[in-house]
């Protein structure tokens, strides 16, 4: 950040700017000339005191100071001390010029930060290369600068472009087994928002809350290794069949796992365990509490919220207010009563989601995730 913002004052500075400071008119006016022998167009800052250059300092960031040691109030090393506090001061360079001959000044100046150190009566000359070197670097550093901010906004749009295409790939592997279910609306994006509401609601990380909401459609991708004649079954499932249905929780988990994209990692992990019941008669591991792992117990609640007020062959869609009682009284046996609750407090933001994502559109138009 600090980056960008130093190049984005070096592309609104229309000139070089630097800040002189002394509080004696001879001195200042010697500078001047020596200045505009070097830089015709710079920007002169003339200060008479430290704190008047700090102030100036804090709006409009100079290229080059030259500063005068002792002054009345801050003296030159303090006014040194505290432009290096600035971030956006904590390159340019100064000069601390002095009459004192006492080593141990210039030591001082330099040890507070200052990139070099004159001593009165000036020689011309030798400021005069001193300063023109301090802003050819002055120069080189915005060079790198605007360097570093363009590789910084390419590198950012290549991980944008990065981001979309496995979203797009994520969306299609999911709608896959929606299709071959016959649940072709908007079910994987509820409760993918859903999902989100609840992991925002837990405290969760805003990153890992997005690997959640990406990652939850994937919870029913191994149906596409079940059978249609078991799949597609409208009546119920004899128990041999049931037992195959639920194999689709290992497929899923077979075709997401081993995978380099964390959207998958995850998804495989959702796939495997969004059966499960907190009480530990799920499956397929009849795992029980917080051994299942807290993805899979998010995207429980917000799959079994949006099965019950989705439509379906073998019954309608429920009411909200009916599914709401349902996640209520299944708090602590089939869901996760953290989990829950934190759904439940978020009614009215659930409620928008159902309506805003309600199954009115052609299924075969993709709605945005986000």
């Amino acid at each position: 950040m600090q980056t960008q913002q130093l190049a984005r004052h070096w592309e609104m500075t229309s000139r070089t700017r630097i800040m002189i400071v002394d509080d004696q008119q001879l001195s200042r006016q010697i500078f001047e000339r020596i200045i505009h022998s070097i830089e015709p167009s710079a920007e002169l800052v003339v200060c008479t005191s430290a704190e008047e250059a700090l102030a100036r300092a804090e709006r409009e960031t100079p290229d080059l100071v030259l500063t005068d040691y002792r002054m009345g109030g801050m003296d030159g090393i303090a006014l040194t001390c505290a432009l290096r506090a600035l971030p956006s001061c904590r390159d340019v360079p100064i000069v601390v010029i002095t009459a004192v001959q006492d080593n141990e000044v210039r030591y001082q100046a330099l040890e507070m930060g200052a990139t070099d150190f004159l001593r009165k009566p000036i020689d011309p000359i030798e400021c005069r290369v001193r300063c023109r070197n301090l802003l050819r670097l002055r120069e080189q550093q915005h060079q790198l600068l605007d360097r570093a901010q363009t590789l910084e906004l390419r590198i950012a749009e290549a991980t944008r472009d990065i981001r979309t295409r496995e979203q797009d790939a994520l969306w299609a592997l999911a709608r896959a087994a929606e299709y071959r279910d016959e649940e072709t609306g908007n079910h994987i994006v509820r409760m993918s928002k859903y999902s989100r509401l609840i992991a925002e609601a837990l405290g969760l990380p805003p990153a890992e809350c997005d690997v959640i909401e990406m990652a939850a459609p994937l919870h029913d991708i191994g149906k596409i290794g079940i059978p249609d004649a078991i799949l597609l079954k409208r009546g119920e499932h004899t128990p041999e069949e049931q037992a195959i249905m639920r194999q689709h929780t290992v497929i899923g988990h077979d075709i997401l796992r081993d995978r380099a994209s964390k959207y998958l990692q995850l998804g495989a992990i959702i796939a495997l365990h969004h059966h499960e019941r907190y009480d530990g008669t799920g499956y397929p591991h009849g795992l029980k509490g917080e051994a299942i792992p807290v993805a899979a117990r998010i995207v429980a609640v917000a799959d079994v919220f949006d099965a019950l007020t989705s439509v379906r062959p073998y019954k309608p869609a429920w009411p909200l207010d009916r599914a709401f009682a349902y996640v209520r009284e299944a708090r602590g046996t089939q869901l996760d009563p953290d989990c829950a609750d934190r759904f439940l407090e978020q009614a009215e933001s659930v409620a928008y989601i159902a309506q805003q994502f309600r199954d009115t559109i052609d299924p075969r138009l993709r709605p945005p995730l986000r």
